[in-house]
């Protein structure tokens, strides 16, 4: 066995390195390190910051889709309502007398440029954001302008014979293809509607109430127009025309209720209150009961006393209260949209500023760490290297803080003031040297041979084993969850624990067998005289005793703790890394079915 004299000179035996030389390795390798940890740490600090800008900056953007989406959505619903409007003036037209007909006709072809330009603005916006989720919408708004100009035409044919010549079939017939254009209108509109609450969750109230006020106001528009025919005949009804004016009446009065239930978030809105108020008292207070006197004409005389304009003059103004709380709740989606926009881009810009200050703060940090340790450490490594040489000369500078770095100057001085005295003390340090030699084959922390000197009196024990064909058995266990015991209740609580067990495990086992601390949780016992079952059962009383105890982690505290073991035997001419192995392998066993049990090497 080789021993050192002092483990500072440079002077070294049976071909070991000299400590000096390690000092100088030591050098070099925390330098390097330094850097190769700062390089790392700024990489992955880059890669975090990174993806918290990336984040925050996907927010802002589709808060700003989102702005954008719903006033797409709003250019939808305005061509869908323009549609809806342009059979107002197209119903007064076939219904109009022939000297009336120039002035309806200025109405129609008015109401059919705004029809038009709105169609073009919503198609417009759709194709400047360039987005592939628009294409479906966009194809739908064509389709709706493709049927838009038949359906036209159908209504030109009856404004341009004589009202006498004209057939209610055929008025029917026009009116109808103008109410088949909106479903095309609707679906585009959901559709783009599913693509703004995409982008912000927080519309979808707010579309939902615009998208109910608009589909309201569709129906509102159907009604007034089932009664263009039988108006412009002066004919009571058909069945079917009651069914139908009956079902639209049942889907005015579900949306009005829908919106007291879907628009519960609005009821504190001052501006919605006031539009919804309104909607009852000009919608349903006066173009309602003017149609249930149209209505009640129409089931028995079929005399209603109004043309088609007039009708349209006083069933269709109420309606615009209809489109004004949709503008209402327009505004305050739009309004707070924008807020939501602002705040994103606010947090934006905070996530940059502060990614910008942590990487100041990051070179700031490396700088004093280079600065206040790693230099007066490289400079400390070079004047151990010197005491270590024996050069006594060299000079420790004074400490210039009162920290660790100072503590380590301080220290410097002190040894070498000490190793000044080593000569001198020649004697004493062989006996030291003898003491720590005992000392060596303890483990500091649990009081039990390390696991060099269980290995050096295993060796021993094993080979007067194998030769005179003895038993001789081997368990290694180790305390489960340690670490998390470590993680909840700190090192020393640990340290108490591990102690305690060994203490307890010591007490039954025989003095002949040997305990040791294999590393960390992990203990290894030597059972001289056992077979593999008296191993295993020594092991089960281990496992049983450890679980059945609680130890204190302080003055109010106590856990319990459980182990897993394996169990191998000799069998033969094993080697005890055979053993070992075993037994690991057979502990592997135990803690992949549950821990706090007992294996037995296969």
């Amino acid at each position: 066995m080789v021993i050192y004299n002092s483990g500072l000179d440079c002077n070294y035996d049976n071909n070991r390195p000299p400590p000096c030389w390690a000092f100088r390795g030591v050098l070099m390798s925390l330098s390097r390190l330094f850097w190769l940890i700062s390089i790392a740490l700024m990489l992955l600090f880059s890669a975090l910051a990174a993806r918290i800008v990336l984040i925050e900056w996907g927010a802002y953007q589709r808060g700003a889709r989102s702005v954008e989406a719903v006033r797409i959505v709003q250019l939808a619903m305005v061509a869908m309502e323009k549609i809806s409007f342009e059979r107002g003036p197209a119903n007064a037209a076939m219904g109009g007398e022939r000297e009336a007909l120039p002035l309806l006709r200025q109405k129609l072809d008015r109401a059919r440029q705004e029809s038009d330009q709105s169609l073009s603005d919503v198609l417009s916006a759709l194709r400047v954001e360039a987005d592939p989720r628009y294409v479906p919408v966009i194809r739908k708004i064509e389709a709706v302008r493709q049927v838009l100009g038949p359906a036209r035409q159908r209504t030109d044919q009856q404004v341009g014979v004589l009202k006498w010549q004209r057939s209610s079939r055929e008025i029917s017939a026009a009116v109808e293809g103008m109410v088949n254009l909106i479903p095309l209108m609707v679906a585009a509109v959901a559709d783009l509607s599913s693509i703004a609450i995409q982008a912000d969750p927080e519309v979808l109230d707010g579309l939902t109430g615009m998208r109910i006020a608009s589909t309201m106001r569709e129906y509102a528009g159907q009604v007034g127009s089932r009664f263009t025919a039988p108006v412009i005949m002066q004919r009571p009804l058909t069945k079917d025309e009651v069914i139908e004016i009956g079902k639209l009446y049942g889907r005015i009065e579900q949306l009005r209720t829908l919106l007291d239930i879907q628009m519960r978030a609005y009821k504190d809105n001052p501006a919605f209150r006031m539009a919804l108020s309104d909607l009852d008292a000009q919608y349903f207070g006066k173009s309602f009961p003017f149609l249930d006197s149209l209505l009640q004409s129409g089931l028995t005389s079929g005399s209603y006393e109004v043309d088609t304009a007039e009708l349209a003059a006083r069933y269709v103004p109420p309606m615009a209260s209809i489109l004004h709380l949709r503008d209402v709740i327009l505004t305050d989606v739009i309004r707070e949209a924008e807020i939501r926009h602002r705040q994103a881009f606010n947090l934006l810009v905070g996530v940059v500023a502060m990614t910008v200050f942590a990487f100041l703060c990051f070179f700031v940090l490396l700088y004093l760490v280079r600065q206040r340790v790693l230099e007066p450490v490289l400079k400390a490594t070079n004047l151990v290297v010197g005491l270590a040489e024996d050069n006594f000369d060299a000079p420790i500078p004074q400490a210039r803080h009162n920290d660790e770095i100072g503590d380590m100057l301080r220290a410097l001085h002190v040894l070498k003031a000490r190793s000044l005295e080593r000569i001198s003390l020649a004697g004493e340090r062989e006996t030291l040297i003898e003491q720590l030699q005992v000392s060596s084959n303890t483990d500091f922390l649990t009081g039990v041979l390390n696991r060099r000197a269980f290995f050096a009196h295993s060796e021993q024990q094993l080979a007067i084993a194998q030769r005179y064909k003895r038993n001789l058995a081997l368990v290694l266990l180790d305390i489960d969850h340690f670490k998390r015991i470590n993680d909840n209740y700190g090192h020393n609580a640990g340290d108490n624990i591990l102690r305690n067990a060994v203490q307890m495990i010591s007490q039954l086992l025989r003095k002949m067998d040997v305990l040791a601390r294999y590393g960390g949780e992990e203990f290894i016992i030597l059972l001289p005289e056992a077979d593999l079952g008296q191993g295993v059962a020594v092991a089960e009383k281990l496992r049983v005793m450890l679980a059945s105890r609680t130890f204190a982690i302080d003055d109010a505290r106590r856990i319990g703790i459980t182990a897993s073991f394996g169990v191998s035997a000799l069998a033969g001419e094993e080697s005890l890394d055979h053993l070992i192995r075993m037994a690991d392998e057979a502990l592997y066993v135990a803690k992949n079915k549950g821990r706090n049990r007992v294996e037995r090497a296969a």
